[in-house]
């Protein structure tokens, strides 16, 4: 059978479980470089889908492990950035471990300093591995379908457990809490079938109008503005209309001006103070455009248009599971629209523009 998108979205529940049963094991000489370095201010270097994963982590990790992170774009870091003297510890993200600008930033970091670089990535004897003090698997295994869904989720998740063992490293988790977090994380992913079968749901009742929808933008605050980029990114990709995530103070301050009828907005909301400030937003341009969409980990259900997934899940940790609606829903629009996304197009770009190796 042909590999699809929606292939790795069925099998990341058994990936994401597979990842906590053994993270333990796998993260021993993490655990230890934590011990000796004792960081406090991570630099990520990461770019697309990687990038999304992290920022979609980064404030659970910050959260639980008691850090400071800062999450670079690894071309630009090369070419124009300082590495700050204040920065004590980097992980670089390549799921492929091919990304050219990923491996440029590392090289530039162990040439300026000497602190410790971790990758993480699923490809274990990729060129990444070959650039840092220590290599992690994400755990994903590989994806044959360019528009990467269960690596992006396991990205997430690996990414969260590495901020629970700093945590309990670092003194800010002891056991109990420790496996406080672990459960919970454990619960979330137990509710992957359940996420996908009400997306589903969802979409087959919006189907002719999200297939209409000419210029989508998704909104976002705090942890879900991670998940607002990656939906930025596959509906890019896969839908491949003009695409954009915004943090949503950001949104209010010039982009809102070019909403029309025509334009699609899908609002994340989270258990946050900042819930009531995105309904309002919502409520706003219904009068303007009768596109207005929400994805809820929240029970309650506004409208007709809201996708509530009842997750019993606070707002740091929501982003494992809040991005999967997206994931399905931009293959679903995409092949409902006729796009045959087995189709490679731009096939020869990575050989031309070099953004592999």
């Amino acid at each position: 059978m042909k590999e699809t998108m929606m292939t790795y979205i069925h099998e990341e529940k058994d990936v994401c479980e597979a990842i906590v049963a053994s993270f333990q094991e796998k993260t021993k000489a993490f655990r230890q470089l934590i011990e000796k370095s004792k960081p406090k201010n991570w630099l990520v270097l990461a770019t697309g889908s990687s990038s999304n994963a992290m920022l979609s982590a980064k404030y659970y990790i910050e959260k639980v492990a008691g850090i400071s992170i800062e999450i670079q774009e690894p071309f630009n870091f090369v070419h124009y950035e300082t590495l700050r003297d204040s920065i004590d510890f980097v992980i670089a993200v390549s799921q492929s471990g091919h990304s050219y600008s990923t491996i440029e930033a590392l090289k530039k970091v162990q040439k300026e300093a000497k602190i410790p670089t971790v990758a993480l990535t699923s490809q274990l004897n990729s060129p990444i591995v070959n650039y840092a003090d220590l290599v992690l698997d994400i755990g994903c295994g590989t994806e044959h379908v360019g528009f990467v869904t269960k690596g992006f989720t396991a990205t997430v998740l690996t990414s969260m457990l590495l901020g629970i063992v700093t945590g309990n490293v670092l003194g800010r988790l002891d056991e109990m809490a420790m496996d406080n977090e672990i459960q919970a994380l454990k619960k979330q992913i137990k509710e992957i079938p359940s996420i996908i079968e009400k997306t589903e749901e969802f979409y087959k009742k919006h189907a002719a109008e999200l297939h209409e929808i000419q210029r989508f933008s998704a909104i976002g605050y705090g942890p879900t503005v991670g998940t607002a980029k990656e939906f930025e990114t596959k509906f890019t990709e896969t839908v491949r209309v003009p695409s954009q995530g915004f943090e949503l103070e950001a949104y209010m301050h010039g982009p809102y001006l070019e909403v029309n009828s025509n334009h699609g907005l899908i609002f994340l909301q989270t258990e946050s103070k900042l819930s009531e400030r995105a309904s309002k937003l919502k409520q706003y341009f219904q009068a303007y455009t009768d596109h207005c969409f929400t994805i809820t980990s929240l029970k309650q259900k506004g409208d007709e248009k809201t996708l509530a997934l009842d997750l019993e899940v606070n707002e740091f940790m929501s982003p494992l599971v809040m991005v999967i609606p997206f994931q399905l829903l931009s293959y679903r629009i995409a092949t409902g629209k006729g796009i045959d996304l087995g189709i490679r197009i731009f096939d020869d770009f990575d050989k031309v523009l070099k953004s592999k190796i």
